[in-house]
């Protein structure tokens, strides 16, 4: 009986031995793994890789949306992907090919051929050397290699020399963005690959580096950080089709398009992340989180509304027509809307205007709301100077407009009470959205005396649904119009929407809270009841009357 365990155990040992022999192939250092890795014939999902330093395996392919990625011929390909997607591995191995002269794009005669000249970047030294590093030197051929840095350790060496398949040498530079943006400077490169959202100062440096080689972004993400910069100034306006597919190009990706995850391990994510669903998708699905403690479930996909032309002018001329506004010097936030029978408001365009005077904004919503053919239109404001209505109103008068601004009553300024009116309008979806609002204009977050603030591209009232998080403030008391207060330079929009609400549907009405009376109070009601008259008794006992 031991005997045949003994040989039991042993042929299952020599089984194991072999089946690691078959998926390891030849000798690691004749295996090329990036092209095993293109190779169609090759049908392993995971191989056996003896030079990885990312791991004993390796995947025997790209999934699909890896694939979908690397053929992409857009300038800046933006790769909105969870952990564990493949992410990391899909940048490494795009520059990898590039270098080599492999590229799909180069074959296609889409992009030059080596020598290449690319940098890898990551946020910190230690990502580079523990993260990028390693994933690169993995799938570079050993035997191409002419010099590069130890991975998984601290060095002053930054470049990985390569000798490409047509003899030249690539080379492909480490940087980190802890560095500053100093440093993305005097040099021109083919392709940079940026590994998690980078600061946007490194962005706009790196750029015109590109411009002689007509060179190329890769950037790979989470997006757990939420609507910074880039959702604002590139993945928004891509999706309202202001910048083309052509420039910015992205995708979206997580866990669960990865086949190398198991069910279980999926699952086990989906129990650790359930009670915070925006998480759960920027790791799943690559989705861009949602602040933590936004006021409002607001999405274009359900709130969005397509008005335009002939069909948008007739919906304006049978409405009725409101305005809010909020008034400040460096955020003025205006928009209006048409209120139709089914007693629900259309919000039609906007105007946000930063540091300009009053002449200016006034001919700016005077000629807005003349293009769209409004006549009358109720408009309600409030400022936290109380100049600022008789200025614009002043600003009307003399350019000959027929529009003015009404202070907004005080029971409307509630802000309690508007934020439970707007969000019970979006719950019953009896506030809708044009989704053309706004997608040629460009903003700036953070604008002030002492900033020039970031440029966002698109609508601000949608950016401020999205974003915005209001803080703990008393009722009928305007923010401070602060360009350094983040809260207060997300909520002019809100603002002024919550006034034209509560103008257009006026306060709620409050009930009297229920209070149980005291002891004392008890007794004394039943006091009462024995001193006062009775009323529709009969008395017995009375003279009869005669007659």
């Amino acid at each position: 009986m031991a005997e045949s365990a003994w040989a039991t155990a042993e042929d299952a040992l020599l089984l194991y031995e072999a089946e690691i022999r078959r998926r390891r192939g030849p000798r690691s250092a004749q295996v090329d793994p990036v092209a095993r890795l293109m190779d169609p014939a090759f049908r392993e999902r995971l191989w056996l890789y003896d030079l990885s330093h990312i791991g004993p395996e390796l995947p025997g392919t790209l999934h699909p949306k890896q694939q979908e990625a690397l053929r992409n011929g857009a300038k800046h390909r933006h790769l909105y992907w969870g952990n564990q997607s493949g992410k990391t591995t899909l940048g490494a191995v795009d520059m990898v090919l590039s270098a080599l002269g492999r590229h799909p794009l180069q074959l296609a005669g889409l992009q030059p051929m080596p020598p290449f000249t690319g940098w890898a970047s990551a946020l910190t030294w230690e990502l580079w050397e523990k993260i990028l590093l390693p994933e690169l030197l993995t799938w570079i051929p050993r035997d191409r290699i002419q010099s590069a840095p130890r991975p998984h350790q601290q060095g002053g060496r930054r470049d990985i020399v390569l000798r490409a398949d047509n003899g030249t040498l690539s080379r492909i530079t480490g940087k980190a963005a802890e560095q500053g943006a100093e440093m993305y400077q005097s040099a021109r490169v083919n392709k940079v690959w940026l590994d998690e959202e980078h600061p946007e100062p490194v962005w706009d440096e790196m750029q015109p580096r590109l411009l002689r080689y007509g060179g190329t972004t890769l950037s790979t993400m989470t997006p757990i950080l939420g609507m910074t910069y880039v959702h604002g100034r590139f993945y928004e306006p891509v999706q309202q089709g202001v910048i083309p597919l052509s420039e910015h190009w992205f995708s979206h990706a997580g866990v669960a398009d990865n086949p190398s995850i198991s069910v279980e391990a999926l699952q086990a994510l989906r129990s650790e992340l359930r009670n915070n669903p925006s998480q759960l998708a920027a790791r799943e699905h690559g989705l861009f989180v949602r602040p933590y403690g936004a006021v409002y479930d607001f999405s274009l996909d359900t709130h969005g509304v397509d008005l335009e032309g002939p069909a948008l002018m007739a919906f304006i001329k049978r409405t009725k027509h409101y305005g809010g506004l909020d008034l400040g010097k460096w955020r003025f936030a205006f928009s209006w809307g048409c209120v139709d029978q089914d007693v629900s408001l259309t919000i039609i365009d906007e105007v946000f205007s930063q540091n300009e005077d009053a002449t200016v904004r006034a001919k700016t919503i005077h000629d807005q709301l003349k293009h769209y053919g409004v006549e009358d239109i109720f408009i309600y404001g409030d400022c936290a100077d109380p100049s600022g209505i008789t200025e614009l109103n002043g600003a009307f008068e003399r350019m000959g407009s027929t529009y003015r601004v009404w202070p907004v009553a005080q029971p409307n300024k509630s802000r309690s009470a508007g934020i439970m009116r707007v969000e019970s309008l979006l719950t019953r979806k009896a506030i809708k959205v044009r989704r053309g609002i706004g997608q040629d204009s460009q903003w700036y977050v953070g604008m002030g005396a002492g900033s020039n603030g970031r440029p966002v591209r698109g609508s601000r009232l949608v950016w401020e649904f999205r974003n915005w998080q209001y803080p703990k403030a008393p009722d009928g008391k305007v923010q401070k119009d602060d360009p350094d207060d983040a809260t207060a330079d997300g909520a002019d929009m809100m603002d002024e929407l919550r006034y034209l609400v509560m103008q257009w549907l006026g306060p709620l009405a409050i009930r009297p809270p229920k209070v149980n009376p005291t002891m004392a109070e008890i007794i004394q009601a039943d006091l009462h009841k024995f001193d006062a008259p009775k009323q529709n008794v009969k008395r017995y006992g009375h003279v009869l009357r005669q007659g």
